[in-house]
């Protein structure tokens, strides 16, 4: 036997261990490397914290890192009251570290042993606070520290970029390579308090499928897009809404010229008309007595 064979020469004992078990089905998966993106401002950050609250049963500890957001913003967010305030979850600031953010994270790799973070979720919030995501040399590190805390038992999301197109990832090829799994955000309309998302996987080392998701940005609550809403356009949804919430106030049910014009439109607009008979059966029933009489339309319980 050669010295350079001591330690790392595969046994059978190797391959006894746990299987990739989801933490959110459909969206997250332990010891991965997940990198989510898409355009700035679309909301990403909430993804992370509305997920980051939904495993702390399932995960021994969390570690968020933002080096993105400044304190005030997250005290405006509640990141204190709803993701600080739980034993499990260690919030972590640029404006508290006493180095830069990729030598922070330096840090971390240096104590990436073999199972020393096993059950433990690192959330990145965002790559460009990191490092020059244009910079091959840095995003190339930057990747293999993730890879690193991967192999020594964590589950790494990264939150990353799109193009100001927001057709494709910004900086270089090493994000779309090197996780595990790469998802686009999908931004869809706001409702309230609730952020909705389809996340999209681009680039998936195992199967991966299309999840609507929606978060509330006042409980953090993270929950499934029913999936009708989930293939809905803008419009469809902004319809469908004040639809069923004009039909709920009319337990009888509405005519469709006057339930048309309560939600905006005329009685002429052929569109908004196809899209009333589009969700027939879905969220509201459709009767009429014969030909020629009106249109009752009435909400499914």
């Amino acid at each position: 036997m050669f010295n350079f064979e001591k330690g790392c020469i595969l046994e059978d004992k190797d391959f006894d261990i746990d299987a990739r078990k989801p933490l959110i089905d459909g969206l997250l998966y332990t010891n991965t490397v997940s990198l989510i993106y898409s355009k700035p401002k679309t909301g990403k950050t909430w993804i992370g914290y509305a997920t980051a609250k939904a495993i702390t049963d399932r995960v021994k500890m969390i570690y968020f890192i933002d080096m993105d957001n400044g304190i005030s913003e997250l005290k405006e967010r509640s990141v204190d009251k709803h993701l600080m305030a739980h034993s499990k979850i260690r919030y972590m600031s640029r404006a508290k570290i006493s180095c830069s953010p990729i030598e922070k994270l330096r840090e971390i790799a240096r104590e990436a042993k073999p199972g020393a973070f096993k059950d433990i979720v690192f959330f990145l919030d965002t790559t460009k606070d990191f490092i020059d995501t244009d910079s091959k040399s840095q995003s190339e590190e930057f990747m293999k520290i993730t890879m690193d805390m991967r192999d020594a038992g964590a589950t790494v999301i990264i939150f990353h970029h799109a193009t100001k197109t927001g057709k494709t990832i910004s900086g270089v090829q090493v994000f779309i390579n090197t996780p595990d799994v790469v998802l686009e955000a999908k931004k869809k309309a706001k409702v309230g308090n609730e952020l909705s998302f389809i996340m999209e996987p681009t680039h998936a080392r195992f199967l991966m499928k299309e999840k609507g998701i929606k978060v509330n940005t006042e409980t953090l609550e993270l929950n499934a897009i029913d999936e009708i809403f989930a293939t809905m356009s803008e419009y469809e949804e902004e319809f469908v809404r004040k639809a069923m919430d004009s039909l709920k106030k009319n337990k009888m049910g509405m005519y469709q010229t006057a339930l048309l014009n309560n939600i905006g439109f005329e009685k002429t607009d052929k569109t908004a008309r196809d899209t009333l008979d589009k969700f027939v059966d879905r969220f509201w029933n459709k009767h009429q007595e014969s030909k020629g009489k009106p249109i009752n339309y009435t909400l499914i319980q």
